[in-house]
């Protein structure tokens, strides 16, 4: 059985591009006692993603040059020798960046196949939605009548936020990288206000909107953006940082805030959070998260690319603002 996969080429220098990776074909072996072959049907492109490919210490181990990708992956078992996976079940995984591959079956979950699109799995009912509602409902508990801002809301976590926080009673306010994003935000997803970060002043705009000062930020983006909300803040203001995707491509993308003293100032509360954090309450945070999505309240929108050749243009894409929503690649049909 022939596979191809994705890795990791050259280390970029400022912004990562296709040329970043190399796509190679690989011979998947016969599976032995206790082992099975998966052919992923769907793969995740994340930003997260970028920081193992700098010689930076992080949460994740670095990627060495040769070393195939990683991400999740939702795909089905064509061949099994282990008896908890029978063929034709639905599996998700870290082994993305591969269209198949032999698992022991200790790396795996087996999940529903009962749902709208297989792709939610490394979407909605991921990461990403762990992220998301764990930033809305653990961290930051917005509460009826307060207003929060949302950077980064036409990407896969923004989306979900905005909604979320709109379902709890806030005003919603929200930048994205285009005005259709900013159109879409308003009429689609239903945000209060929006600005398109590229051509707007992001502080004026706060300032526009929350003459007493913004209750809550919602952070995707770090950098400029993070500085312009921390000093948009009201006192006691409080702030979840979860992504920092306009600093990845730098030199130092775990520099902190240039105005780090307005949450002396105002007595800000500033709190880190990730899906890896919160990946363990994802029996408390999927089912909900389902159940709107099944009943129309949640929106969900995907870029759909085709083909593992295609990915690392895809995941290029992430860092230039052309894409709506969550961008998932297909790798195979079911």
């Amino acid at each position: 059985m022939k596979s191809r996969e994705v890795r990791f080429a050259r280390r970029p220098e400022g912004g990562v591009g296709a040329h970043t990776f190399e796509v190679v074909e690989t011979a998947i072996r016969e599976p032995q006692e206790g082992e099975l072959i998966i052919r992923n049907l769907w793969m995740s492109v994340d930003p997260y993603m970028r920081l193992p490919l700098t010689d930076m210490a992080g949460s994740s181990a670095n990627r060495k040059i040769g070393e195939t990708m990683l991400g999740d992956a939702v795909g089905v078992v064509v061949q099994s020798r282990n008896p908890s996976f029978p063929e034709g079940a639905i599996v998700v995984s870290r082994k993305g960046w591969r269209e198949a591959y032999v698992s022991s079956g200790e790396d795996l979950e087996q999940v529903d196949p009962n749902v709208r699109s297989l792709s939610w799995y490394v979407g909605i009912l991921g990461l990403i939605g762990i992220t998301a509602f764990a930033g809305v409902e653990f961290v930051l508990q917005p509460q009826a009548g307060e207003t929060i801002y949302v950077s980064a809301a036409a990407g896969a976590v923004g989306q979900v936020a905005c909604q979320l926080a709109k379902r709890r009673g806030c005003r919603v306010l929200a930048t994205a990288g285009s005005d259709e994003k900013v159109d879409w935000l308003m009429s689609e997803i239903g945000v209060d206000a929006a600005a398109n970060y590229r051509t707007a002043d992001v502080e004026a705009f706060l300032r526009q909107q929350c003459p007493q000062g913004l209750d809550i930020y919602f952070d995707n983006v770090g950098g400029r953006t993070l500085d312009a909300a921390l000093r948009s803040l009201r006192v006691f203001g409080r702030a979840g940082v979860c992504g920092a995707i306009s600093q990845y491509n730098s030199d130092n993308y775990r520099r902190g805030p240039e105005d780090f003293f307005s949450i002396i100032e105002k007595g800000l509360t500033v709190t880190g959070f990730s899906s890896r954090i919160y990946r363990a309450r994802s029996g408390e945070i999927l089912p909900p998260l389902r159940a709107m999505l099944e009943s129309g309240e949640l929106k969900w929108t995907e870029t759909e690319v085709n083909g593992i050749e295609n990915a690392p243009a895809a995941f290029a894409s992430l860092f230039d603002g052309s894409n709506l929503g969550k961008v998932v690649v297909r790798l195979s049909e079911l």
